[in-house]
């Protein structure tokens, strides 16, 4: 029966060196104090026996945790269909995109939600001063988050990934949502369309600003305004759907609807359709961020967000914040059009009119 309790001075003993060499050995870089030999013969040793160090000793010793956290905000809070239909996609890519650089750099990563109990007790302050984490990722934050000010003034490397704050200094990584709607605006235009209806992105993240900002200022660089933004706000295929049908209401004459992301996009396809309304012959709907939904022959005119590079980029700043490189990095990423099927260009029809 194998020992559970085997410690390093037995590991020592039975492979007839010093404490100090299985320290050695058990350490990831190799040590000009101990032959290549020595160290296989003492793994082995550890192997057989199952023994790994005290994971807590070995953390007070090195004044390191090898543990990040990427904080995020509850889903329904972004977008009240987000938990029923789908997690963030976004997110999922920028999870995917921080692991892996932190994990090829020997570092955990804890996700970590930020619900009202967690705020009310004020936990991430305990594992900041708990010495649990050696920085933190924050994903999609808010403008009315005021507990990002605690986090920073604690001292601890912080990088925000996909939003912004603006009354933060911190080191972010966005995407040009800005630029990739502009483009996407400037598309629209040249296909000859005018009444152009907007489902609003909401307005407490920089990114849903930066987003209508985008559509917007190109509209009034052309001398035009949007003929209708919806008074409702989201990004799921659920908001699109409500958000058509607002549209239909009160704004049936428009040509072309943009939509705050592609799910917002699908649900507007889907609620155009049971009208009768067929995308993009009688009605052009554009997203944003790039999804294509498997089965779905429906490729939206869009752009990409790099939400993997996001995360990867992101780990890598706050891997350079943790090993002592303080200097705060503002880094926007470019988006990729993506050219779909659902602008009709009517300004042929327009002439002839």
């Amino acid at each position: 029966m194998i020992k559970t309790t085997t410690n390093i001075r037995e590991i020592a003993k039975i492979a007839g060196v010093s404490v100090a060499s299985v320290s050695r050995a058990l350490k990831s870089e190799p040590s000009s104090k101990l032959s290549e030999k020595q160290r296989r013969h003492i793994l082995e040793i550890c192997a057989k026996l199952h023994y790994c160090p005290n994971e807590h000793t070995r953390r007070l010793f090195s004044r390191r945790a090898d543990t990040a956290a990427i904080f995020f905000p509850p889903f329904g809070k972004i977008s009240e269909d987000t938990v029923e239909d789908y997690i963030d996609m976004n997110f999922g890519a920028c999870l995917m995109g921080a692991q892996s650089t932190l994990r090829m750099n020997g570092i955990d990563l804890l996700l970590t939600e930020i619900t009202p109990e967690f705020l009310e007790s004020k936990r991430y302050l305990s594992m900041i001063r708990g010495k649990l984490l050696d920085g933190i990722l924050l994903w999609g934050v808010l403008e009315q988050d005021g507990y990002i000010h605690e986090i920073l003034k604690e001292g601890i490397p912080a990088v925000m990934l996909q939003t912004q704050k603006a009354d933060c200094e911190c080191s972010v990584v966005t995407a040009d949502d800005c630029g990739g709607m502009r483009r996407l605006t400037e598309q629209v235009l040249a296909a000859g369309h005018r009444k152009i209806a907007i489902a609003r992105a909401p307005e407490e993240s920089s990114t849903g600003n930066e987003r209508m900002a985008g559509i917007t200022e190109t509209l009034r660089a052309h001398g035009l305004q949007p003929e209708y933004i919806t008074g409702q706000h989201g990004y799921g295929y659920n908001f699109g759907l409500l958000a058509t049908r607002e549209i239909l209401k009160n704004a049936p004459h428009v040509t072309c609807v943009m939509a705050s992301n592609d799910m917002a996009a699908f649900g507007c396809i889907d609620e155009l359709r049971r009208h009768g309304l067929t995308v993009p012959d009688d009605i052009s709907v554009t997203g944003a961020d790039g999804l294509k939904l498997p089965g779905s022959a429906v490729r939206i005119n869009s752009f990409f967000s790099p939400a993997f590079e996001i995360g990867r980029r992101g780990a890598e700043l706050l891997f350079e914040q943790i090993n002592g490189k303080n200097e705060i990095r503002k880094v926007c990423l470019p988006v990729t059009p993506v050219d779909g099927g659902t602008i009709r260009n009517i300004k042929s029809r327009q002439e002839k009119k």
